[in-house]
């Protein structure tokens, strides 16, 4: 599970649109790419065991930002907290963070799941 990695490949453009494209056998599968209505995705995310997602269907990001995409481990959180109740009650061992645009504000849509994997979509 390589967060710089796959940060890198999608700041390798200005910007990426990720949509939700499938939940399979608990896994939660987002792809991303340069024009939503185009769907020429080059990139493919895997949530293995995902339990919890708190975002939009789909979602544009501005990858020209520092800080895309970060990872919260359960273990970094506080048991007793509304944060581990909302994110960590089903399960889940991260919190994958996306920042996304959303008109005229940011703000960051989050998936809880044991990890993720990608590839690269020729």
């Amino acid at each position: 599970m390589d967060i710089e990695e796959i940060s890198s490949v999608l700041k390798e453009n200005e910007w990426c649109d990720i949509e939700i494209c499938g939940f399979y056998e608990n896994d939660l599968v987002v792809k991303g790419c340069l024009e939503i209505t185009d769907q020429d995705y080059f990139i493919e995310l895997r949530f293995k065991n995902a339990s919890y997602i708190d975002a939009p269907l789909s979602w544009t990001m501005d990858t020209t930002e520092n800080c895309i995409l970060k990872v919260t481990d359960k273990n970094e959180v506080q048991d007793d907290t509304l944060e581990s109740q909302k994110y960590f009650s089903l399960g889940g061992l991260y919190v994958f963070s996306f920042l996304a645009e959303f008109f005229s504000s940011k703000g960051w849509v989050n998936i809880v799941a044991d990890s993720v994997e990608y590839k690269r979509i020729p």
